[in-house]
């Protein structure tokens, strides 16, 4: 499994809490299989973890559910194209990047 391959699944995934559970899943695999990317994939696990435990017992709207995933996917797609190119200043730009979108969002995870 990669990065990518996780993000294509995420993108055409239904948005609820399975979703962000099979998210969470996944970057704990990479953070195993590759360790020197572990800050990228823990990030996410992160979101992913929080979201669920947020919103797992609450009935949200699918507009909410709709809008959080294409936030989660903008980020997936940031780090992706980062990790793509295999360059650590890249990545750290990438990482640098999400976390400041984040702060200036409304912090869903």
């Amino acid at each position: 499994m990669t990065f990518s391959e996780v993000t294509k699944t995420f993108a055409t995934s239904l948005p609820g809490t399975d979703t962000y559970v099979k998210l969470r899943r996944a970057m704990q695999t990479l953070i195993q299989e590759d360790p020197k990317n572990a800050a990228v994939y823990f990030l996410i696990f992160g979101f992913a973890r929080t979201y669920v435990m947020l919103y797992e017992d609450q009935e949200i709207s699918p507009q909410f559910a709709e809008d959080n995933q294409k936030l989660m996917l903008s980020y997936l797609n940031i780090l992706d194209e980062a990790l793509k190119k295999q360059n650590v200043e890249n990545i750290y730009q990438a990482l640098n990047k999400v976390v400041n979108e984040y702060e200036n969002s409304k912090k869903v995870f």
